[in-house]
């Protein structure tokens, strides 16, 4: 029994292959704007929480490095430093310290890299309240390898420490700290992923001749898209530590 009416015909066999490429084209199409919208959202996305996670990490790290200062002994009447002893090599072990001067740091091929390390003290009161030292250290972990080379996330490390002296090292010019752990107020935390590089540059020659020559460092990040090598993002701050620079 035929179910086509008089004078119809069914769809020849060259009109369905016609309609299927037909189709087969615009699912394509809306497939390939599927992808590329999705792409585009990405990026967008990325660059939206990489400058937030940039702006958050150099905020912190702006205030931490003006934070940065020797050990001291305070009295009502005088005080003691590192800077009051006779060898350079005394206050040197407090300087803020970076791994280069002027030269992009780029994310390791594997494992991590300390790149920068400081310390912000509270002074001491004898005879009844110690002193705060806080150290900070900066480390690229290598996260990935992508078409523009290795990104790494940039940590930073923060040990907290009560510390005295002795009053037959003149306290605090001594450099001797005797230094008993607050793990409560250390940690270590992620701030800025899809690292490439950091560049430090100092405003001056380091080491500096004196342990009160205060010099500038600026701080650039740079990070890189992992999906896209041509896609990047830069952020950089200035700020001035109260302690000399020098290199590991």
């Amino acid at each position: 029994m035929s179910y086509l009416k008089p004078g119809k015909s069914a769809f020849t066999l060259i009109e369905v292959v016609i309609a299927c490429a037909v189709m087969a084209m615009f699912m394509t199409g809306v497939y390939q704007l599927f992808i590329g919208g999705s792409k585009t959202a990405g990026r967008a996305q990325w660059i939206t929480g990489t400058v937030d996670q940039m702006r958050n990490a150099l905020q912190l790290i702006s205030r931490d490095v003006r934070s940065a200062t020797y050990p001291t002994t305070l009295f009502s009447d005088t005080f003691f430093d590192p800077c009051d002893n006779d060898s350079i090599a005394v206050p040197a072990q407090y300087y803020l310290r970076i791994l280069k001067d002027g030269e992009p740091i780029n994310a390791p091929s594997s494992g991590e890299l300390k790149i920068m390390s400081w310390v912000m003290c509270e002074p001491e009161k004898p005879p009844t309240q110690p002193g705060k030292l806080i150290r900070n250290e900066i480390y690229l972990d290598h996260t990935l390898d992508t078409p523009g080379g290795p990104v790494a996330n940039l940590r930073i490390k923060t040990e907290a420490f009560s510390f005295t002296t002795n009053p037959q090292g003149s306290y605090a010019k001594s450099g001797n700290l005797s230094l008993a752990a607050l793990p409560e107020e250390s940690r270590d935390r992620v701030f800025v992923n899809d690292v490439q590089f950091i560049e430090f540059s100092v405003a001056g020659t380091i080491p500096p001749e004196k342990p009160v020559d205060f010099l500038p460092i600026s701080v650039k990040i740079r990070t890189l898209y992992p999906k896209d090598e041509k896609v990047f993002k830069e952020n950089s701050i200035m700020a001035t530590p109260q302690v000399g620079i020098d290199t590991f």
